[in-house]
Protein backbone atom coordinates (compact mmCIF):
# COMPACT_ATOMS: atom_id res chain seq x y z
CA UNK A 1 0.00 0.00 0.00
CA UNK A 2 1.17 3.64 -0.93
CA UNK A 3 -0.74 5.43 -0.07
CA UNK A 4 0.05 8.42 2.61
CA UNK A 5 -3.13 7.36 4.49
CA UNK A 6 -2.22 3.00 4.92
CA UNK A 7 0.69 2.35 6.20
CA UNK A 8 3.87 2.64 3.89
CA UNK A 9 7.53 2.03 5.17
CA UNK A 10 8.16 5.64 7.60
CA UNK A 11 5.29 6.60 7.49
CA UNK A 12 3.41 7.95 10.87
CA UNK A 13 1.27 5.00 10.87
CA UNK A 14 3.81 2.52 10.07
CA UNK A 15 5.52 3.19 13.10
CA UNK A 16 2.12 2.40 15.02
CA UNK A 17 2.47 -1.03 13.61
CA UNK A 18 5.78 -1.75 14.35
CA UNK A 19 5.24 -1.28 17.97
CA UNK A 20 1.88 -3.58 18.35
CA UNK A 21 3.16 -6.83 18.79
CA UNK A 22 2.93 -9.26 15.93
CA UNK A 23 -0.57 -11.20 16.01
CA UNK A 24 -1.87 -7.83 15.44
CA UNK A 25 0.17 -5.94 12.98
CA UNK A 26 -2.17 -7.78 10.14
CA UNK A 27 -4.99 -6.18 12.01
CA UNK A 28 -3.76 -2.64 11.70
CA UNK A 29 -2.87 -2.83 8.72
CA UNK A 30 -5.44 -3.74 6.91
CA UNK A 31 -7.38 -1.42 8.59
CA UNK A 32 -5.26 1.14 7.51
CA UNK A 33 -5.17 0.02 4.23
CA UNK A 34 -9.33 0.35 4.25
CA UNK A 35 -8.93 3.58 5.36
CA UNK A 36 -6.12 4.31 2.34
CA UNK A 37 -8.90 2.62 0.07
CA UNK A 38 -11.71 4.55 1.43
CA UNK A 39 -9.87 8.55 1.32
CA UNK A 40 -8.23 7.15 -2.33
CA UNK A 41 -11.81 6.98 -3.50
CA UNK A 42 -12.98 10.11 -1.81
CA UNK A 43 -9.84 11.93 -3.75
CA UNK A 44 -11.12 10.12 -7.10
CA UNK A 45 -11.64 13.02 -10.22
CA UNK A 46 -14.77 11.58 -10.84
CA UNK A 47 -17.59 11.45 -7.97
CA UNK A 48 -19.77 9.20 -10.24
CA UNK A 49 -16.99 6.56 -9.94
CA UNK A 50 -16.36 7.81 -6.08
CA UNK A 51 -20.13 6.52 -5.12
CA UNK A 52 -19.93 3.76 -7.43
CA UNK A 53 -17.10 2.42 -5.61
CA UNK A 54 -18.49 3.42 -1.90
CA UNK A 55 -21.51 1.16 -2.57
CA UNK A 56 -19.27 -1.35 -3.43
CA UNK A 57 -17.48 -0.91 -0.28
CA UNK A 58 -21.26 -1.26 1.59
CA UNK A 59 -21.80 -4.59 0.01
CA UNK A 60 -18.33 -6.14 0.81
CA UNK A 61 -18.24 -4.98 4.63
CA UNK A 62 -21.99 -6.63 4.66
CA UNK A 63 -20.27 -9.54 3.10
CA UNK A 64 -17.27 -9.45 6.12
CA UNK A 65 -20.52 -9.16 8.73
CA UNK A 66 -21.65 -12.19 6.90
CA UNK A 67 -18.66 -14.40 7.04
CA UNK A 68 -18.16 -13.58 3.28
CA UNK A 69 -15.64 -11.23 2.15
CA UNK A 70 -13.80 -11.13 -1.21
CA UNK A 71 -11.52 -7.83 -0.97
CA UNK A 72 -8.11 -9.04 0.35
CA UNK A 73 -8.47 -6.30 3.27
CA UNK A 74 -11.80 -7.48 4.09
CA UNK A 75 -10.57 -10.92 4.27
CA UNK A 76 -7.57 -10.04 6.54
CA UNK A 77 -10.42 -8.08 9.10
CA UNK A 78 -12.06 -11.54 9.47
CA UNK A 79 -10.36 -12.96 12.38
CA UNK A 80 -12.16 -9.59 14.56
CA UNK A 81 -15.17 -11.34 13.56
CA UNK A 82 -14.53 -14.15 16.48
CA UNK A 83 -14.55 -10.82 19.41
CA UNK A 84 -17.47 -10.45 21.32
CA UNK A 85 -16.50 -6.54 21.83
CA UNK A 86 -16.21 -5.62 18.21
CA UNK A 87 -18.94 -4.80 15.27
CA UNK A 88 -17.66 -5.02 12.31
CA UNK A 89 -20.54 -3.22 10.84
CA UNK A 90 -19.10 0.37 12.71
CA UNK A 91 -17.02 0.34 9.27
CA UNK A 92 -19.96 1.81 7.35
CA UNK A 93 -19.09 4.80 9.84
CA UNK A 94 -15.68 5.59 7.47
CA UNK A 95 -18.23 5.50 4.34
CA UNK A 96 -20.43 7.86 5.78
CA UNK A 97 -17.65 10.08 6.78
CA UNK A 98 -16.62 9.88 2.83
CA UNK A 99 -20.09 10.50 1.63
CA UNK A 100 -20.08 13.62 3.73
CA UNK A 101 -16.30 14.52 2.15
CA UNK A 102 -17.81 14.08 -1.62
CA UNK A 103 -20.85 16.22 -0.61
CA UNK A 104 -18.20 18.96 0.66
CA UNK A 105 -20.59 19.27 3.95
CA UNK A 106 -19.48 21.85 6.06
CA UNK A 107 -19.98 21.77 10.21
CA UNK A 108 -21.79 24.40 12.05
CA UNK A 109 -20.41 23.47 15.63
CA UNK A 110 -17.65 21.51 17.12
CA UNK A 111 -20.04 18.98 18.16
CA UNK A 112 -20.53 17.96 14.35
CA UNK A 113 -17.03 18.28 13.55
CA UNK A 114 -16.33 15.93 16.69
CA UNK A 115 -19.34 13.65 15.10
CA UNK A 116 -17.64 13.46 11.60
CA UNK A 117 -14.18 12.85 13.13
CA UNK A 118 -15.85 9.68 14.55
CA UNK A 119 -16.92 8.52 11.53
CA UNK A 120 -13.66 9.25 9.57
CA UNK A 121 -11.05 7.97 12.36
CA UNK A 122 -12.20 7.54 15.70
CA UNK A 123 -14.63 4.46 14.67
CA UNK A 124 -11.19 2.91 13.00
CA UNK A 125 -8.83 3.44 16.12
CA UNK A 126 -12.07 1.50 18.50
CA UNK A 127 -11.68 -1.70 16.48
CA UNK A 128 -7.90 -0.95 16.39
CA UNK A 129 -7.98 -0.81 20.24
CA UNK A 130 -10.04 -4.07 20.52
CA UNK A 131 -7.35 -5.51 18.48
CA UNK A 132 -5.01 -4.13 21.03
CA UNK A 133 -6.57 -5.47 23.82
CA UNK A 134 -5.88 -9.21 22.73
CA UNK A 135 -7.51 -11.65 24.50
CA UNK A 136 -9.71 -9.57 26.92
CA UNK A 137 -12.61 -7.79 26.51
CA UNK A 138 -11.76 -4.09 25.09
CA UNK A 139 -12.41 -1.24 28.47
CA UNK A 140 -14.66 1.56 28.31
CA UNK A 141 -11.58 3.55 28.98
CA UNK A 142 -9.93 2.06 25.73
CA UNK A 143 -12.87 3.06 23.97
CA UNK A 144 -12.80 6.69 24.30
CA UNK A 145 -8.87 6.74 24.34
CA UNK A 146 -9.73 5.66 20.77
CA UNK A 147 -12.58 7.81 19.80
CA UNK A 148 -10.50 11.06 21.12
CA UNK A 149 -7.45 9.75 19.18
CA UNK A 150 -9.24 9.05 15.69
CA UNK A 151 -10.89 12.83 16.36
CA UNK A 152 -7.59 14.38 17.10
CA UNK A 153 -5.84 12.68 14.53
CA UNK A 154 -7.98 13.63 11.70
CA UNK A 155 -8.20 17.12 13.05
CA UNK A 156 -4.77 17.77 12.78
CA UNK A 157 -4.70 15.91 9.38
CA UNK A 158 -7.10 18.88 8.34
CA UNK A 159 -4.82 21.74 10.18
CA UNK A 160 -2.04 20.32 7.74
CA UNK A 161 -4.08 19.84 4.92
CA UNK A 162 -6.12 23.50 5.58
CA UNK A 163 -4.80 25.07 1.81
CA UNK A 164 -5.27 21.86 -0.13
CA UNK A 165 -8.87 21.05 1.19
CA UNK A 166 -10.10 24.57 0.81
CA UNK A 167 -8.89 24.24 -3.08
CA UNK A 168 -10.38 20.72 -3.27
CA UNK A 169 -13.57 23.16 -1.75
CA UNK A 170 -13.77 21.43 2.11
CA UNK A 171 -13.86 24.00 4.95
CA UNK A 172 -13.90 22.05 8.49
CA UNK A 173 -13.43 24.67 10.53
CA UNK A 174 -17.09 25.43 11.72
CA UNK A 175 -18.59 28.01 10.67
CA UNK A 176 -19.81 29.38 13.92
CA UNK A 177 -16.11 29.90 14.98
CA UNK A 178 -15.10 31.49 11.97
CA UNK A 179 -18.37 33.89 12.46
CA UNK A 180 -17.62 34.48 16.00
CA UNK A 181 -14.36 36.14 15.11
CA UNK A 182 -15.93 38.32 12.46
CA UNK A 183 -15.55 36.60 9.43
CA UNK A 184 -17.96 35.65 6.66
CA UNK A 185 -17.00 31.75 5.86
CA UNK A 186 -18.70 32.41 2.19
CA UNK A 187 -15.63 34.35 1.23
CA UNK A 188 -13.44 31.81 2.12
CA UNK A 189 -13.11 29.92 -0.41
CA UNK A 190 -11.05 29.33 -2.50
CA UNK A 191 -8.68 31.91 -0.88
CA UNK A 192 -9.47 33.21 2.06
CA UNK A 193 -7.78 35.84 4.20
CA UNK A 194 -3.83 34.70 5.75
CA UNK A 195 -4.27 36.41 8.84
CA UNK A 196 -7.31 35.33 10.17
CA UNK A 197 -6.51 32.07 8.98
CA UNK A 198 -3.10 32.26 10.84
CA UNK A 199 -5.26 33.33 13.80
CA UNK A 200 -7.93 30.88 13.60
CA UNK A 201 -5.76 27.44 12.80
CA UNK A 202 -3.32 28.80 15.53
CA UNK A 203 -6.60 28.47 18.12
CA UNK A 204 -7.13 24.64 16.59
CA UNK A 205 -3.95 24.03 16.47
CA UNK A 206 -3.82 24.70 20.22
CA UNK A 207 -7.31 22.71 20.98
CA UNK A 208 -5.97 19.37 19.37
CA UNK A 209 -2.30 19.50 20.93
CA UNK A 210 -4.54 20.03 24.17
CA UNK A 211 -6.31 16.70 23.32
CA UNK A 212 -3.53 14.57 22.13
CA UNK A 213 -1.50 15.40 25.60
CA UNK A 214 -4.42 14.48 27.60
CA UNK A 215 -5.07 10.80 26.11
CA UNK A 216 -2.25 9.02 28.24
CA UNK A 217 -4.55 10.30 31.32
CA UNK A 218 -7.83 8.66 29.48
CA UNK A 219 -5.84 5.16 30.31
CA UNK A 220 -5.87 4.67 34.16
CA UNK A 221 -4.08 0.96 34.13
CA UNK A 222 -0.30 0.68 33.42
CA UNK A 223 -1.58 -2.43 31.65
CA UNK A 224 -3.85 -0.40 29.29
CA UNK A 225 -1.36 2.20 28.44
CA UNK A 226 0.83 -0.86 27.06
CA UNK A 227 -1.75 -2.25 25.13
CA UNK A 228 -2.36 0.71 23.50
CA UNK A 229 1.18 1.69 22.94
CA UNK A 230 0.74 1.74 19.16
CA UNK A 231 -2.26 4.48 19.48
CA UNK A 232 0.35 6.36 21.89
CA UNK A 233 3.02 6.31 19.47
CA UNK A 234 0.44 7.81 17.26
CA UNK A 235 -0.53 10.57 19.31
CA UNK A 236 3.17 11.59 19.59
CA UNK A 237 3.70 11.20 15.96
CA UNK A 238 0.67 13.78 15.14
CA UNK A 239 1.78 16.19 18.28
CA UNK A 240 5.01 16.42 16.93
CA UNK A 241 3.17 17.00 13.53
CA UNK A 242 0.98 19.67 14.53
CA UNK A 243 4.10 21.32 15.80
CA UNK A 244 5.71 21.37 11.92
CA UNK A 245 2.91 22.73 10.60
CA UNK A 246 3.88 26.01 12.66
CA UNK A 247 6.55 26.33 10.16
CA UNK A 248 4.56 26.54 7.06
CA UNK A 249 3.91 29.85 5.82
CA UNK A 250 0.10 30.92 5.34
CA UNK A 251 -0.90 30.28 2.17
CA UNK A 252 1.98 28.44 1.15
CA UNK A 253 1.56 25.23 -1.16
CA UNK A 254 4.27 23.53 1.22
CA UNK A 255 2.71 20.66 3.25
CA UNK A 256 3.60 20.17 6.68
CA UNK A 257 5.99 17.19 7.42
CA UNK A 258 8.23 14.90 10.18
CA UNK A 259 11.36 14.17 9.10
CA UNK A 260 12.65 10.84 9.30
CA UNK A 261 14.59 10.97 12.00
CA UNK A 262 11.97 12.84 14.02
CA UNK A 263 9.61 10.52 13.43
CA UNK A 264 11.70 7.29 14.56
CA UNK A 265 12.92 9.31 17.69
CA UNK A 266 9.17 10.42 18.33
CA UNK A 267 8.00 6.51 18.18
CA UNK A 268 10.62 4.92 20.03
CA UNK A 269 10.86 7.24 23.04
CA UNK A 270 7.02 6.94 22.95
CA UNK A 271 7.19 3.07 22.66
CA UNK A 272 9.84 3.25 25.75
CA UNK A 273 7.92 5.24 28.05
CA UNK A 274 4.85 3.32 27.49
CA UNK A 275 6.38 -0.49 27.33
Amino acid sequence: MTNEYGAPPGSLRYFAVLFASPPVRPLLEALYAFDAEIRATVDSTSHETAHARLQWWRGEIDRLVAGRPSHPVAVALEPLRTRDDVDLASLHEALVAADLDLARLTYRSWEELEAYCYRASGSLQALAAAALAGERPVTAAELEFARRLGSAQRQAEMIRDFQHDLRQGRLYLPLEVIEAAGFDPSGWQPAPPQESVSRLLGAWRERVARSLASLPGLLPQKSQRAAQRPGLVLAALHERLLKETTRIAPGANTRADVAPWARLWTAWRTAVRYA
